[in-house]
């Protein structure tokens, strides 16, 4: 049997072998790269969601509140494989697994919190901008119907359009009386200016049509104080009383004060004025205190003594089944090195492959993916959970990927490694024969 074969066969293996045990250390190590499970969620919220966050902010006052659409937003959940172990090798459980669910309720509130702020703000300035715009529509109707009694809204809304009252026009006073609003120092007073302005505009406007009804029309006293008044009924509501200025995220602060008093048991407090935050906290901000409201809220939904021991069960069942991969992997590269100071140095390359190498990823991420496509076949998780339905999209992650990248190396490599490795064997068991 020709020596340099074998030596030729047995060096090819050995390079392999080196290839082997750095994949097997990538599979292990993967493990505490990134999470070992991984959740996004997609929450898109409709209009009538956020009309329900709201709750009874704006009660009690006759602002017409405008409830938009917000753009999706992602949030995120993630466990490491430390966190997942933590519990098992504690002799306090049932602490351990709720400091866990309460550190996961709080990354989650803390994703929470700024978009609750970004879509309360956006009602906020959809109602500023819509109660300008009906203030102007309105009493320009009121003045045509008192005018026209006997004209038609249709016939109206012609006249309107004849006067250019347009919706262009309307937009252009909205976006100046934003402006009055967000300027420095801005009060009731200076919109209620400005709105007295816009309907003295629209007046004139009128009487341009030629329309000899219009002719007599003019901007009394009366006519001022019934602007004044509705400016008053309905932009107060913005209102710091404090410093009497117009102040929106005073508003929205009071809002989101308010979602916490409610998660809190406290119930919704009155829509008046903004309440001193010392009231429930000297030095917590706002978003601090509806993040801990969140956190507190969604711990004590998924903390109950039941979910706790199926909690425990489930950490379990992970760590089981990460141990058995892990070991897996690390009972190739033991071998590897063993057999490394033999004259045949080839070792099989099945225990990672056949499935024990890649188990969490295939329970953490194939399973369940698999699942959602199925879900999305059958018309989505809003369909089959209605409470669900502002999930528009979920995704999972899993670090157990390097193990099954690890997995798919291996059967790549595991024919040229099988051809040289029966070579070597027969021409080591010619050799001795």
């Amino acid at each position: 049997m020709d020596m340099n074969s074998i030596k030729k066969h047995r060096a090819a293996i050995i390079v392999m072998n080196v290839f082997v045990a750095l994949i097997c250390i990538a599979a292990i190590a993967g493990y505490f790269f990134g999470p070992l499970f991984g959740l996004k969620l997609t929450v898109d919220l409709s209009s009538d969601d956020v009309k329900s966050i709201a709750g009874d902010a704006f009660s009690g006052t006759n602002v017409t509140v405008s409830y938009p659409d917000p753009d999706p937003v992602d949030i995120e959940l993630n466990v490491t494989l430390t966190e997942f172990a933590a519990p098992l090798f504690s002799g306090e459980r049932d602490e351990d697994i709720r400091a866990l669910m309460n550190s996961k309720s709080a990354a989650i509130a803390e994703q929470i919190t700024p978009v609750l702020r970004v879509t309360v703000q956006a009602v906020a300035e959809e109602t500023l901008k819509d109660t300008t715009s009906q203030i102007v529509t309105d009493k320009t109707e009121e003045i045509i119907q008192d005018v026209l009694p006997e004209v038609s809204d249709e016939e109206a809304k012609e006249i309107m359009e004849e006067a250019g009252i347009t919706d262009d026009y309307l937009s252009q006073k909205t976006d100046e009386v934003m402006e009055v609003i967000n300027s420095n120092n801005a009060t009731v007073e200076s919109v209620s200016d400005f709105a007295v302005e816009t309907v003295a505009d629209v007046i004139g406007k009128l009487q341009a049509t030629g329309r000899e009804e219009f002719a007599g029309l003019e901007m009394d006293a009366e006519t001022e104080q019934q602007v004044r008044d509705v400016v008053e009924s309905n932009i107060g509501q913005f209102v710091d009383e404090e410093t009497g200025l117009i102040d929106a995220q005073a508003a929205i602060d009071r809002i989101l004060q308010e979602i916490a008093d409610a998660m809190n048991g406290a119930g919704i407090a009155s829509a008046g004025s903004v309440r001193p935050l010392a009231a429930s906290s000297h030095e917590a901000s706002v978003d601090e205190q509806l993040t801990a409201s969140l956190t507190e809220y969604i711990t004590n939904l998924i903390a109950s003594p039941t979910a706790s021991t199926a909690t425990f069960i489930a950490l379990i069942c992970i760590i089981a089944l990460t141990a058995i991969s892990m070991l897996s992997w690390l009972y190739l590269l033991i071998k590897v090195f063993v057999k490394g100071f033999t004259m045949n140095p080839a070792v099989k390359l099945k225990a990672p492959i056949l499935f024990l190498g890649w188990l969490p990823f295939l329970i953490l991420w194939i399973v369940p993916t698999i699942g959602l496509l199925i879900i999305d076949a059958m018309g989505g998780l809003g369909a089959l959970v209605p409470n669900l339905s502002i999930l528009s999209g979920i995704s999972l992650a899993s670090s157990g990927i390097f193990a099954c990248a690890a997995a798919v190396l291996l059967i790549l490599l595991f024919i040229p490694y099988g051809i040289i490795r029966r070579k070597l064997r027969v021409e080591m068991a010619a050799r001795v024969t």
